[in-house]
């Protein structure tokens, strides 16, 4: 999911008890009112640190809390995986928020359970699309393939490295779709062709299966064809 107002992060995040926001600069996010937790010197968040938070929530709170995760990508692995309980079931009125500028170094475990939103400027159908020309042209493919193209594309998707690496599946393929929703909507607006506005609610399907854990490669044939 996409947003394009950092101030609106506060009000997005008091809906669900434990959201990931994308955004560019972690540290110069700012919400009211919240306990933060960011690296220490060693460049890390560490399970002490992941231990302090679940003490928080402990506490029987009437009104919103938030507790913020700075730079939520420098959490260990100890760390997170000793808050999936609590961000699976976050407590009452607690809101738990992850910035981050490179959600892929999560665990999936981690991913499963939160709404993930990233941040896009209103103004950016000029801006190039950042991101590896391995996906770009993965989105591209699926894009203009053929329905019996499909499964083969699908096939060289799943047999790449950063696709079998551990945790990182789900998030490779995200990334694919998201890259296709982004090509299609700027080159609509260059060329107001309505064939590009037809391709996209089959992509906008796709992704929300997918962030719902749906099965890759059951939803990539299904979904596109």
């Amino acid at each position: 999911m996409f947003f394009s107002d950092l101030e609106s992060i506060r009000n997005i995040a008091e809906k669900s008890g434990f959201s990931i926001f994308c955004v560019p600069n972690p540290e110069e996010i700012s919400i009211k009112n919240a306990f933060r937790i960011m690296p220490g010197k060693t460049g890390k968040i560490t399970k002490e640190q992941a231990d302090e938070m679940i003490d928080i929530c402990k506490l029987k709170e009437t009104k919103s809390r938030f507790i913020v995760v700075e730079n939520a990508e420098a959490m260990n692995e100890n760390a997170e995986n000793a808050i999936l309980k609590l961000l699976e079931e976050p407590k009452e009125n607690y809101h738990i928020v992850f910035l981050t500028k490179e959600p892929s170094a999560l665990l999936e475990t981690v991913l499963s359970r939160a709404n993930v939103y990233i941040f896009r400027q209103e103004n950016a159908l000029g801006v190039p699309i950042s991101t590896s020309e391995n996906i770009k042209n993965y989105a591209k493919k699926l894009i203009t393939a053929k329905d019996t193209q499909i499964l083969n594309i699908t096939k060289d998707i799943m047999s790449e490295k950063e696709y079998k690496k551990t945790g990182n599946s789900r998030l490779f393929t995200l990334k694919i779709i998201e890259t296709a929703i982004e090509i299609l909507y700027k080159s609509y607006f260059k060329t107001k062709n309505p064939e590009l506005l037809k391709k996209l609610p089959n992509f906008l399907k796709l992704y929300d299966n997918l962030k719902q854990n749906g099965n890759i490669k059951l939803h990539l044939v299904a979904d596109l064809c």
